[in-house]
């Protein structure tokens, strides 16, 4: 090993440490602690380095960096499909050893007891799993385990992962999504406690299924894969036969939608999804049939209904006259008779017209008001 204690030394350049260092390829414009943030989920890092565009990052064991060379290879960075090896392979090596047992059909035994072929493993391409179970606490390994397998007797292909206590789990969870898994399992001292587990459905919208009793959270996800691998299954016909022209709904949100149809229950959150998507497909119909400006003049409009009710509201919420508390100038009728000048004024027949006049145009206005 190259002394660590040099001047200028950098860990990421140390031969003696290739196998516990992984290469990431296609790395899009990033700084270093970027980079760092997505590997952290999957154990300590002791140095990274960004090139161009391409990347190291070192690890403390080789069984580390191989989880995570496999669970990061051909996931999404910024919009870039990454291509992530053991540093120690060399992509020329790791193709003629695809190459030399792409014929033979040979399998081999990899990460989480999952079979693929020598090739995909030669040249490091991984087997995404279906679900990976999150442990946060290694003492809860033991019913992890358990979980795996009877996610596995579902046929399902599972892993179980233990990411650094630093990080965030919702940072886990969108790597473990963008990298195509369709199931993540939390699982925690007191998921054990209860056993229970939290299920995380990935796919389409995600939803989140919070302490589960364990044998509810199994069949879930067992029904919930099976009626998904379904629904693939006849997805090729329904695209060959539609109409030339004819538009389908974005990806995720054709398959919320099959399974509304399926009556498949849905979270809170996935209807309220639907209904805004339902409303912006409304608006842009609405722009087809009377054209861009008098839909936009129609959205905008109030509605009638709604404007006679806030009137009515209105006047229903008006002080009524007995209800006003004000201090009368005269506190009695006789008090009125008293005052000269007033019964004067209330002889003259231009001050009744003139009162008649007001008291008629609030009337009108409040009958208007009210119609």
């Amino acid at each position: 090993m190259s002394d660590q204690g040099a001047v200028g030394y950098n860990i990421t350049k140390d031969p003696a440490l290739a196998k516990s260092r992984i290469f990431l390829g296609n790395l899009p414009v990033c700084t270093r602690e970027e980079l760092v943030s997505i590997c952290q989920p999957y154990g300590k890092v002791l140095g990274s380095m960004v090139q161009k565009n391409y990347g190291f990052v070192q690890f403390e064991t080789e069984d580390v960096a191989n989880k995570a060379a496999s669970a990061l290879h051909r996931s999404t960075f910024k919009q870039n499909l990454l291509t992530v090896r053991n540093a120690s392979i060399k992509s020329k090596a790791a193709n003629a050893n695809a190459k030399r047992n792409a014929n033979q059909g040979a399998q081999v035994t990899v990460q989480g007891g999952l079979v693929m072929s020598a090739a995909a493993a030669a040249a490091g391409q991984p087997l995404i799993n279906d679900c990976e179970i999150i442990v946060k606490n290694r003492e809860n390994t033991k019913y992890a385990e358990y979980i795996e397998e009877r996610l596995k007797n579902a046929s399902m292909r599972v892993d179980v992962l233990f990411p650094n206590e630093d990080v965030p789990l919702g940072k886990v969870l969108a790597n473990i999504s963008s990298r195509g898994c369709l199931y993540a399992v939390v699982v925690t001292p007191q998921h054990e406690e209860h056993n229970s587990i939290t299920v995380n459905i990935l796919y389409g919208v995600a939803a989140e299924h919070r302490n589960m009793p364990l044998e509810d959270a199994i069949t879930l996800i067992a029904t919930d894969f099976r009626l998904k691998k379904q629904r693939d299954a006849v997805a090729p016909p329904m695209i060959t036969t539609m109409h030339k022209g004819q538009r389908r709904h974005p990806d995720q949100m054709q398959e919320l939608l099959e399974r509304l149809a399926d009556n498949h229950p849905l979270t809170a959150s996935q209807y309220e999804v639907i209904l805004k998507y339902l409303e912006g497909e409304r608006e842009e119909q609405l722009k087809r049939e009377v054209g861009e400006a008098n839909a936009l003049a129609k959205l905008k409009a109030p509605d009638p209904e709604v404007e006679l009710q806030k009137k009515i509201m209105s006047i229903m919420n008006k002080p009524a006259v007995t209800e006003i508390t004000t201090e009368l100038m005269y506190p009695t009728f006789e008090a009125v008779k008293e005052d000269k000048r007033l019964m004067e004024l209330l002889a003259d027949e231009r001050v009744i017209a003139a009162l008649e006049s007001v008291y008629n145009s609030d009337l009108k206005q409040t009958i208007a008001e009210f119609l």
